[in-house]
């Protein structure tokens, strides 16, 4: 099971919704949007990431790492996080 989907159904056992619909009203996206985030055909933004941190009480380091495996794979974007110099061309 995918991380984004772990932290969606968390958010659902939190707040006792039992719909994928309920879910995307709380978090004020459209169904479609969940539905998107579920299938792996799009990612969440970050507010939203944070916004189901708060919701769960988890750190917000934790979260980004946990999505970003899910996240196209950009050398660009790991040498930031590990702090590497990069050169732009």
């Amino acid at each position: 099971m995918s991380y984004t989907n772990v932290l969606l159904d968390m958010v659902k056992d939190r707040l006792d919704i039992h719909s994928d619909y309920k879910l995307a009203q709380k978090l004020n996206v459209t169904r479609s949007c969940v539905s998107k985030w579920r299938c792996g055909k799009s990612s969440m933004d970050w507010e939203i990431a944070f916004q189901i941190a708060d919701m769960l009480h988890l750190d917000d380091q934790n979260v980004v790492y946990g999505l970003l495996r899910e996240k196209h794979i950009n050398p660009r974007l790991i040498k930031a996080l590990q702090g590497q110099d990069v050169t732009i061309q």
